[in-house]
């Protein structure tokens, strides 16, 4: 069957952000004295394109684009749903013949829908690049100046650390999500967009 689906990218956009800054604080601060001379801190990422306002309105303006060529594809993959369901129901009255045909139509639909996905999806995937861009930089500037100001030499991303298991234990009075979120909204008011004040984010993977 045809499957739509653009959520995963939204993460694999993103994950450059904090890796870049935590990197620069790492470096500048010395392995050897992360304990000791600052702090070390994480964030949930994948809360970004949901609650950073700017990011949140580019990718409503990119869906939107896509939005018609989503449905007509979604339609395709109604109807070939529908006629292997019918298939099903009327194959003991059909003939062989018959039957040949619905499925040989059904195949073609199916190959067409795929082929139309493909394209779709790395479509999307390079106009969200390049819409997203300029937010990725100025978030990434943003969080290199607010990891100085607050002492912070290396702040773990949290779904990149789950996704490759090398997280094993963190105290929750570490997760910045929510502060450094309310931060870049009230410094980059997008009209209509996400509030300063995030409610509370869970990291994946946790309870």
């Amino acid at each position: 069957m045809i499957k739509i689906k653009f959520a995963a990218l939204a993460t694999l956009a993103l994950a450059a952000v904090t890796a870049s800054a935590a990197a620069q604080q790492a470096t500048q601060a010395g392995v050897s004295g992360l304990l000791q001379d600052g702090k070390v801190a994480v964030m949930n990422t994948a809360a970004f394109p949901e609650k950073i306002g700017e990011l949140r309105q580019k990718y409503e303006q990119v869906q939107a684009q896509f939005k018609d060529r989503t449905q007509k594809l979604q339609a395709l993959d109604t109807e070939v749903k529908n006629l292997t369901q019918d298939l099903q129901n009327k194959q003991s009255t059909l003939t062989a013949e018959k039957i040949q045909e619905i499925t040989q139509t059904i195949d073609e639909k199916k190959r067409k829908g795929t082929r139309e996905l493909e394209d779709l999806q790395a479509e999307y995937q390079k106009t969200l690049e390049t819409a997203i861009k300029p937010v990725r930089e100025k978030l990434s500037q943003f969080m290199n100046n607010y990891a100085t100001q607050r002492g912070i030499v290396m702040i773990i991303d949290l779904p990149v650390s789950y996704q490759n298991g090398v997280l094993a234990y963190w105290d929750k009075t570490t997760d910045l999500t929510d502060d450094f979120i309310a931060e870049y909204n009230k410094a980059n008011p997008v009209p209509g967009g996400a509030p300063a004040a995030a409610p509370a984010t869970k990291a994946p993977g946790r309870p």
